[in-house]
């Protein structure tokens, strides 16, 4: 029955990390399509599906269980109001996208601010609010450049190389990314499991590899997908808009299926034998303390 539940669970998560990766891949394109009858220029319309999948990242994966759905609201609301406002009030197609991306990033910072002094400083960064930050202000350099479809096609290759630079230089680091993603769904929800990871972590030099990989690897399918999507993008004119930016997220799908079954089938596996080992030794050690104890 428990070997049932977990599978469930390990499904129920796989598929919504699925449901969530199809989200970052098209939302852009359906709400670009979505606003042609509106007679809206082609980037601001891209841009209004940038500014969604901004909301919805910084609102978190569907997969963990904790999206900050009122969080995600505010930033849409407001970005999206401040690119229609600034458009229909005469600013220009740049100036809107220019003054969008500040309004998003004020947001992030002001959401790091109020986090950290809530916790009087002790609550750690929210480091991926960071890397969205840091890809804001990029966005801003670059949407100030050209107003061209593709390029705001293409700057979604910028945020994808650097998150995948960052995660990639985690790897090396105590909390590679993958291993502060993944630990959650080793856990299983047992706190006593939660803390053999961690323990499993400091013992296990094979097990540090492993989790160094799984991190470096997405990192690496990342900065690929980085380099094929503006290839693909700037195979099309600028007219197909809606057909480069679907095709464009066809090589993720493949590198993120590719990636996905190769760890999942023969890398995360290992990673939990040897988590199920240390929970194993820690039982049995409990076990004798009990004895003991009693004697």
């Amino acid at each position: 029955m428990h070997g049932t539940i977990e599978k469930r669970r390990k499904v129920s998560w796989l598929a919504l990390m699925v449901a969530n990766t199809a989200i970052d891949l098209f939302l852009p394109t359906v709400v670009f399509a979505l606003l042609a009858p509106t007679g809206l220029p082609a980037v601001i319309r891209l841009s209004l599906g940038g500014t969604l999948l901004a909301a919805k990242a910084l609102g978190g994966g569907l997969q963990n269980g904790a999206f900050r759905w009122r969080f995600a609201i505010v930033v849409a609301l407001a970005g999206s109001a401040t690119l229609i406002g600034c458009y229909l009030g005469g600013l220009g197609n740049t100036t809107s996208m220019v003054l969008n991306t500040v309004v998003a990033g004020l947001i992030i910072v002001g959401d790091l601010l109020r986090t950290r002094l809530r916790d009087s400083g002790t609550h750690p960064v929210d480091r991926f609010a960071v890397l969205v930050l840091a890809e804001v202000a990029v966005g801003i350099v670059l949407t100030s450049i050209s107003g061209d479809a593709r390029f705001v096609l293409a700057r979604s290759s910028l945020y994808i190389a650097v998150a995948g630079i960052v995660i990639l230089a985690s790897a090396w680091t105590q909390h590679p990314f993958m291993r502060d993603a993944l630990k959650p769904v080793a856990a299983k929800g047992d706190p006593l499991r939660a803390e053999g990871f961690d323990r499993t972590w400091l013992k296990s030099a094979r097990f540090r590899l492993i989790y160094r990989f799984v991190t470096a690897t997405l990192g690496a399918v990342l900065l690929a997908d980085a380099v094929l999507r503006v290839v693909v993008i700037y195979s099309y004119s600028s007219d197909q808009a809606a057909e480069s930016s679907l095709v464009s997220g066809l090589p993720l799908i493949v590198l993120i299926g590719l990636w996905l079954f190769i760890n999942r089938t023969f890398v995360v596996p290992r990673a939990e034998r040897l988590l199920d080992l240390e929970m194993t030794a820690a039982s049995r050690i409990s076990d004798v303390d009990r004895e003991l104890s009693a004697g």
